[in-house]
């Protein structure tokens, strides 16, 4: 190798990880792990080593062979390796990363804090804005609830995923901010690529800081409920919206112990204990107690397809998932008298009820039945593709 060409690399980090080295390129969620060696190589290579100066260095170094082609060809396939048509690219500052700097900086954390500070205090001299599962019913219109509470959550959704896109970039990550759907349901998403990249300890706040958000849009909706009171001595439509919000904020918040699903906690479990895909090897392992219960050893999954850590893990946050789904249906219950006064009111106005709140129970419990059809439409649809491509491998088998 006479030709001392030199590689351009994007922006790459390096993490150290217990099978190796970490590296991925930054700003993208692409990784590998590399052998110390190897990452030593790329190290090289970045600095601006030539190719050949690099093979070199690496024979007189760990007095080894390696094929620099099929190195660069690795790099390559990784896109750690700038195209001929790329521009060169060095790390440049985050639009939007001196904002993610300030709403974590100590002057931030002095405001949140009182801010959460002056909503417990509300809570604790003013019990009647206190919320609770009542306060959903914040209307005697059941189309006015159903309103204000699909649409009033968004803003606290939004600012709930705007907080994890500020803890990215202030690490310098292009988080962005995105607007999605959730079969016919608005929602929106947060995403932080390149934060695999970083130490845990540097991840936890991006990961968290979303709950933290939900914590201090509950403390904005109480405050302003207070302020209602304290101005007017009553529970005024607005002050008792507010608390209905609330009330629905502290709903998302707990949604994130749900363990079951792939939740920001999960996230830093996952990040905290080294694992990969940790829910679907606790899916797995639960599934093979179940089949060995009933004597199906054959329909066991094949644990060999997880990695170790996973396998390992799996055993006892089995138990975390199970809990989740615990959490989940005792707060349905909790809902449950909330459901059945709102029926009632529903059915009652329908009978006996003036022509607003008639027509309103009407509306309502149309839409209702055409959201709940869909969804069960979908569910048909589902089971009806399952059975067709299982009945189909069945027939190419036989």
């Amino acid at each position: 190798m006479n030709e001392n060409r030199m590689i351009q690399l994007h922006p790459l980090t390096f993490l150290e990880d217990k099978q190796g080295v970490l590296i991925g390129r930054f700003g993208t969620d692409t990784f590998a792990v590399f052998p110390e060696d190897g990452a030593a190589l790329v190290r090289k290579l970045q600095e601006g080593m030539g190719v050949a100066e690099a093979h070199s260095w690496y024979q007189d170094t760990y007095h080894d062979e390696v094929d620099m082609d099929d190195f660069l060809q690795t790099l390559r396939d990784l896109t750690f390796i700038c195209d001929v048509e790329e521009k060169e690219t060095k790390a440049q500052k985050v639009s939007g990363q001196w904002l993610g700097k300030l709403a974590f900086s100590p002057l931030g954390w002095l405001i949140y804090g009182a801010i959460i500070t002056c909503a417990l205090w509300l809570l604790y001299q003013y019990p009647q804005i206190r919320p609770g599962r009542q306060s959903i019913l914040f209307s005697e219109y059941a189309m006015v609830i159903f309103l204000g509470m699909t649409i009033g959550q968004i803003p606290g959704i939004l600012f709930h995923e705007w907080m994890h896109m500020l803890a990215g970039r202030r690490l310098g990550i292009p988080s962005e901010l995105s607007i999605g759907r959730r079969m016919y349901f608005l929602v929106f998403t947060s995403s932080m690529p390149g934060i695999w990249g970083f130490p845990i300890r540097k991840r936890v706040l991006p990961f968290l800081v979303g709950m933290f958000g939900d914590i201090l849009w509950y403390s904005l909706l109480v405050i302003v409920a207070g302020a209602i009171w304290i101005n007017t001595g009553e529970k005024t439509i607005i002050a008792a919206y507010c608390m209905g919000l609330a009330f629905t904020t502290l709903l998302r918040f707990f949604w994130q112990f749900y363990f079951h699903l792939q939740t920001d906690i999960y996230y830093l479990m996952i990040t905290m204990l080294g694992c990969v895909n940790l829910q679907e090897a606790t899916r797995s392992y639960l599934k093979n107690i179940w089949y060995g219960l009933i004597g199906k050893k054959n329909m066991m999954v094949d644990m060999s397809k997880y990695t170790e850590r996973d396998h390992q893990v799996a055993r006892w946050y089995s138990f975390f998932y199970a809990t989740g789904w615990m959490m989940m249906t005792g707060m349905m219950l909790y809902m449950i008298p909330v459901a059945i006064q709102l029926l009632t009111n529903i059915f009652l106005s329908i009978f006996t009820g003036e022509d607003m709140k008639f027509w309103d129970s009407v509306v309502f419990l149309s839409i209702t039945g055409v959201q709940y059809g869909i969804v069960f439409y979908l569910y048909l649809k589902e089971r009806r593709n399952k059975r067709e491509i299982r009945n189909l491998s069945m027939e190419q088998r036989g």
